[in-house]
């Protein structure tokens, strides 16, 4: 393993970043779990699946499917309600879908990517994937993934900040808890359950479980005096000692859409009677209305910056509190656009923040951030050209990495699902798809 952990290279860091392109894409391992396609190969894939194509040369351990496999893949491709389908970006916008597919195990665990350093289950990445598929029609792989991470949930309603996809509820390291898994995860949830036919829907039995342990958990997670989350990880995944906006806004954003299913009643009873929603929404409700704002007046002063303190600069969290996520407020777009210009690279594509140390690097999941922030506020032609510099950055396989070196080339592990499921997400709202913004 350890010959092979170097060959697809680790995770760098901001101050020591890793620009090989670790894989090409994945293709279906014929246990059912995804396989790396070595990079700068020749390999492809069958049109419209994730099977490796034969004539194309030979993977050990890819899946060899029949006639009927492929004919089911390829309908079921065909039958997505793909966003995008009628644009340029529909080959991206497909090959996004079928990597997702890939990268979910039979039991409904979604890692990030294929590479052994992402082959983890984050709550965070797993929110976005699933938000993704219930925005394309895919409501029962989305209740899958939802499932999985319900079924991880710690005793006190929080997430570690990954887990094994064995279903063992196992983590790989002891980096600790990372609180904006709360939030992704309810807002995925309610997005889950607004979306489709039939919405809004009645969230079943496990993830209404999940549901009322995580609001419960983002209340206890706010600071009493402060009402700001304790310090915590959040998507730059380093130690820090204050609060962060990419924490307290996705805080805010989960304890809203929980706020919303349980006033809804869309989390049902247990066995032992009424489980008490009014009561519990109640409490969001107002852990909400103190958190939002604590973010107002600690974090706007000072331009919506990273840190409570106001130290580092500015960070794409700012695109947390805009639409979807977020009701809109001009103030706020003046500091994502000063974000985003404060973090443009040369190549085009933009690092995480100002206090990221690689001033060279894109990282795609903040590029598709800031093409879905753009959609989202209604600036078509900022999110067509961030959605076009992602496009013709894709690997070979058509996948999307998760960085872009200063040269232009795509880089570290692909696919990246985050970064194909916030690009789904944009191209849906760019198709005036119904945008879901809780109050």
């Amino acid at each position: 393993m350890r010959a092979v952990t170097e060959e697809l290279g680790t995770r760098g860091t901001a101050w020591n970043p890793e620009t090989r392109l670790y894989s090409d894409g994945v293709v279906v391992g014929d246990d059912g779990a995804p396989l790396i396609v070595p990079p700068h190969s020749d390999l492809r894939r069958l049109p419209g699946t994730g099977y490796l194509d034969p004539s194309s040369g030979t993977l050990p351990g890819a899946a060899v499917p029949t006639a009927d496999d492929v004919d089911r893949a390829v309908a079921r491709s065909a039958e997505a309600d793909l966003p995008g389908r009628d644009t340029p970006y529909v080959h991206m916008a497909r090959a996004a879908l079928i990597d997702i597919e890939v990268l979910t195990f039979d039991n409904g665990a979604f890692v990030a990517a294929g590479s052994p350093y992402w082959r983890y289950v984050w709550p965070r990445d797993t929110g976005f994937v699933a938000a993704a598929l219930a925005m394309c029609g895919r409501h029962g792989e989305a209740r899958r993934q939802l499932e999985y991470v319900a079924s991880v949930q710690e005793d006190d309603g929080g997430w570690e900040a990954r887990y094994l996809p064995d279903g063992s509820g196992d983590v790989p390291d002891g980096r600790g808890r990372q609180l904006d898994g709360i939030g992704w995860t309810l807002w995925a949830t309610w997005v889950w359950s607004r979306t489709g036919s039939g919405a809004p829907r009645r969230v079943p039995g496990g993830l209404a479980r999940m549901v009322r342990a995580a609001v419960g958990a983002g209340v206890d997670a706010l600071h009493p005096e402060t009402s700001l989350p304790r310090a915590s990880q959040d998507f730059w995944e380093m130690d820090i000692e204050e609060a962060t906006l990419g924490s307290a806004a996705p805080l805010l954003l989960g304890l809203r859409c929980g706020r919303d299913m349980l006033a809804a009643g869309a989390t049902g009873t247990t066995d032992d009677g009424p489980v008490g929603d009014a009561r519990l929404a109640e409490r969001a409700d107002d852990a909400a209305r103190r958190l939002a704002e604590a973010i107002r007046t600690t974090f706007g002063p000072h331009g919506y910056t990273r840190r409570s303190s106001g130290d580092g600069g500015r960070d794409a969290s700012t695109a947390f509190l805009l639409p979807p996520f977020a009701p809109h407020a001009d103030d706020v777009e003046s500091a994502w656009r000063a974000a985003l210009a404060a973090t443009t690279v040369a190549n085009g594509g933009v690092r995480p923040g100002e206090e990221w140390t690689d001033l060279s690097t894109a990282w795609t999941p903040q590029v598709s951030l800031h093409a879905l922030t753009a959609a989202s506020v209604g600036d078509a032609a900022l999110a067509h050209r961030l959605l076009s510099w992602l496009d013709v950055r894709r690997t070979r396989l058509g996948s999307l990495p998760e960085k872009v070196t200063a040269a232009g080339l795509p880089a570290a592990v692909a696919p990246l699902g985050l970064t194909g499921a916030t690009v789904l997400l944009a191209l849906a709202t760019l198709e005036g798809r119904p945008s879901l913004v809780p109050r």
